[in-house]
């Protein structure tokens, strides 16, 4: 297999490094939702707050118009990081993290 070429390395290592911080970022969302679901468990609230939803992928399909991003796409990341906080605060909630 040939070497591609020193632009496409660049760029692809350019790529890893934004990788490594959308996982950091990831990582951090994922503290604070540990944060959220024990405020929530101290008031006795649930871990789906569905108007909550509505709210972040309104946020997310926003930001896909004004940055010329795919909007589906943009919504179906902020499920995907929904879903895992409903994991996340679901866990938290009975005790296990």
């Amino acid at each position: 297999m040939s070497t591609p070429e020193p632009e496409l390395e660049a760029l692809r290592s350019e790529l890893d490094g934004i990788d490594e911080a959308l996982f950091a970022l990831v990582r951090d969302r994922v503290r604070c939702i540990e944060r959220v679901a024990a405020v929530k468990a101290r008031a006795g609230l649930a871990a789906f707050q569905p108007d909550r939803a509505g709210e972040v992928e309104g946020r997310a399909a926003a930001y896909a118009r004004e940055h010329g991003l795919d909007e589906a796409f943009l919504v179906r990341l902020s499920d995907l990081l929904m879903e895992e906080a409903c994991r996340v605060e679901d866990a938290v909630l009975a005790g296990r993290r």
